[in-house]
């Protein structure tokens, strides 16, 4: 079987929703699984969401986090092919076919998204951050990953233990990257399009974020080296 189960967790997007819901429909159509996980939205999203036969919803009463709603989506899927990616359409979402490429008989068993070709420290806050972020992550994993932060991710199930995962935050895509890292000898890299949000245009990521960012790449590659 070569379907996918495509994991989006969001969180008030209801200005964005439409062009989501339109972008991943074909895929739906398709065969392939649809997972929504509306973390406790307060703007129409849940409305917007509601009674869609071509996507299975999950649907927190309140706000969680990014970390335990991805948490849910994987234990609810039913394929073992997996793709993550953000709800905010900063990485548009016609752009998944270009993670669809795992394959056993490949060798393929991962590919992270990559936002960048080649990050620049100096462009904003933005792409500092990541930048310190993505080369703290390879020191401590002696990876070469482009971009650790990208939330577009695809891997097989069976190669992590969904069970162990803790993030309740953003801090969820470096502890995912750091399982994967460990457990798998290549993992390749797509480069994506990518528009980056403002805060006024529904930006969920906060400077404080990366605090628990830090403290997940501490954990994961210099305390727990093994898992």
């Amino acid at each position: 079987m070569n379907y996918y189960t495509i994991i989006i967790p969001i969180y008030n997007e209801f200005k964005s929703l439409h062009i989501l819901l339109e972008n991943v429909k074909p895929y739906a159509i398709e065969g392939h699984e649809i997972i929504i996980i509306d973390d406790g939205s307060t703007d129409q999203s849940p409305k917007v969401l509601k009674n869609l036969n071509y996507i299975n919803l999950i649907t927190f009463k309140e706000n969680k986090g990014k970390g335990k709603a991805l948490r849910l989506g994987l234990k609810k899927s039913a394929n073992n092919k997996i793709i993550i990616i953000d709800g905010d359409s900063e990485i548009p979402f016609k752009a998944l076919s270009k993670l669809m490429i795992l394959s056993e008989d490949d060798g393929v068993r991962c590919v992270f998204g990559s936002r960048y070709n080649n990050l620049n420290p100096l462009n904003s806050l933005w792409t500092f951050g990541n930048y310190f972020f993505t080369n703290l992550f390879n020191f401590a994993h002696k990876s070469t990953h482009k971009d650790v932060l990208c939330c577009a991710k695809a891997f097989y199930k069976n190669d992590i233990n969904w069970g162990n995962l803790s993030a309740v935050g953003f801090s969820i895509d470096v502890e995912l990257a750091s399982i994967l890292t460990k457990s798998l000898n290549e993992i390749g890299t797509v480069y994506l399009p990518y528009k980056r949000r403002d805060l006024k245009q529904g930006k969920k990521l906060r400077i404080w974020d990366g605090l628990s960012i830090l403290i997940m790449i501490i954990k994961c590659g210099f305390i727990n080296k093994k898992d």
